[in-house]
């Protein structure tokens, strides 16, 4: 009996080293595969029954849309979708669901996402004499407001923005893409990119083949050690944001170019005001272009930037002309509530590459109870936090220099402090975490690898991805068109998530 738990676990063993190595999701899924297989979870995932979740309910339910489906009864399949469409109905949106098996879910979960998507897709097409347009139009913003969205959020990390790159291409790969993002610093890089491409132009390798030429000819390292002067500093900075967006283009103009709302968080160089989310609602004349070169001002190294804006006269002017604005890491890498307040996000995937706090985080939302190594990592970083405060009160009495530590010491504070875990994380590795290549100091084939490394943490969660955003992706999309029908009605409204 030993023997053959060893054979299978040996085997296990053999697929996690394989799927580690997997150079596309095709591979690692067919690996996945094997491993749900030998490992008996292949049989967990076709059972309905579990303790985790409400099966029966979910059961009934997913029985009823059918039917409905099935005898085209529309008018008793609007009023089984009006008894509630929410992501979490019996507990089925519980990241530990996820944890089990390699490929996934219970494959009951599964169906039930796809049938509530055929069944607002039948009730959109359903003829206007059977369910009037007026009708859809209020139970699909019902619906949209009730079920809320997902968002993506886009840590900073300056050279490790390549594991971002991977992240998102993935995404884009297999339409999983919200259409609400954030980012910070490196993040609002990826944010912006994502913001002005269309689908087309991203399905066609974008973020696996973009690179950052200026930072390599002139090395971020350099910054750091005062070998630039401020003015060559701030030509190299202009040289980069030109390999990035276009000067010209603002956040409305991204908007209505791709659907995407991309938010862009800035912190105030003030010690007493408040970070800002720049986009397409708060913020819509703004220069995307403005918004990521103050998210990239790293304080004491950078200096703290001007936002400039589109004027009604079409040319750029200031925007808040007597604030100064820096990195968007330091008070702002993941702002989950303002996204929330903004847009009904009540679901948040995580990309995390902020070297600062990289080595203290752990993604314990698969498991069912948080374990000692978790609670030492919140010891470890509370200890940090305490250092980092005894420091800068010590070389705040130091004289000017020793004023410039403590204001580094303190945004470093303020990072610690923040929230940097999600509902579905993806975190980067520490076996892939390298100091050096935050300052784009990569050899070799690094930058690939670092590409890959993005991808291959995303693969496992793409199934919990999917179930999360396959319906609110649904009702925005429906609410888009009904947006454009109703156009002649006066009925529609530019941002449709916020009517």
């Amino acid at each position: 009996m030993n023997a053959v738990l060893n054979l299978g676990g040996s085997r296990l063993s053999q697929l996690e080293k394989r799927m580690d190595a997997a150079a596309s999701f095709e591979d690692w899924h067919a690996l996945a595969e094997a491993h749900d297989q030998a490992s008996g979870a292949d049989e967990w995932r076709e059972t309905a029954e579990s303790t985790l979740y409400d099966w029966t309910e979910i059961q009934s339910r997913h029985d009823k849309l059918k039917r409905c489906l099935e005898e085209k009864s529309w008018r008793e399949l609007l009023y089984a979708l009006n008894e509630g469409v929410h992501g979490n109905m019996g507990g089925m949106g519980r990241p530990i669901l996820y944890g089990r098996a390699r490929c996934g879910t219970k494959q009951l979960i599964d169906a039930y996402v796809d049938t509530i998507c055929k069944a607002l897709d039948a009730i959109f097409k359903c003829p206007d004499n059977i369910i009037a347009f007026t009708e859809k139009v209020d139970f699909f913003r019902r619906a949209s407001h009730c079920y809320g969205r997902s968002a993506l959020l886009l840590s900073g990390g300056a050279g490790l923005i390549y594991f971002h790159h991977g992240m998102v291409q993935e995404l884009v790969e297999h339409d999983l893409v919200p259409n609400v993002i954030s980012g910070a610093s490196a993040g609002s890089i990826v944010a912006a990119q994502l913001g002005i491409h269309t689908d087309a132009e991203l399905k066609a390798g974008h973020f696996v083949n973009k690179r950052y030429q200026e930072v390599m000819r002139t090395p971020l390292k350099d910054v750091f050690l005062g070998k630039l002067s401020e003015a060559d500093a701030r030509i190299s900075k202009e040289r980069s944001l030109d390999e990035m967006v276009p000067r010209d283009m603002t956040f409305q103009d991204a908007f209505e170019r791709t659907g995407r709302y991309i938010n862009v968080s800035v912190s105030a160089a003030e010690k007493h005001q408040s970070s800002r989310l720049l986009n397409a609602i708060t913020s819509p004349n703004v220069y995307i272009r403005s918004a990521i070169s103050a998210s990239s001002s790293i304080p004491g190294l950078i200096p703290a930037e001007r936002l400039y804006a589109r004027g009604f006269d079409g040319k750029p002017r200031p925007y808040l002309t007597t604030r100064r604005w820096v990195d968007g890491s330091v008070s702002g890498d993941l702002p989950a509530k303002r996204l929330s307040r903004l847009y009904g996000v009540n679901h948040f995937i995580v990309s995390l590459i902020n070297p600062v706090v990289v080595p203290f985080v752990h993604d314990v939302t698969t498991r069912q109870r948080r374990g000692f190594r978790t609670r030492l990592s919140v010891a470890g970083l509370k200890m940090v936090e305490e250092s980092l405060a005894l420091m800068e009160k010590y070389v705040a009495r130091t004289g000017e220099a020793g004023n410039r530590i403590a204001a580094q010491l303190a945004y470093t504070m303020r990072m610690l402090e923040q929230d940097y875990l999600g509902d579905i994380n993806i975190l980067l590795r520490k076996s892939d975490f390298k100091w050096r290549h935050t300052l784009f100091d990569f050899r070799g084939d690094e930058i690939e690898q670092l590409i890959l490394a993005g991808r291959r943490t995303t693969w496992p969660k793409l199934a919990q991805i999917r179930n999360a955003a396959k319906i609110s992706n649904t009702l925005d999309h429906i609410l888009e068109q009904l947006s454009f029908v109703g156009m002649a009605d006066g009925m529609a409204s530019k941002h449709h998530i916020v009517v």
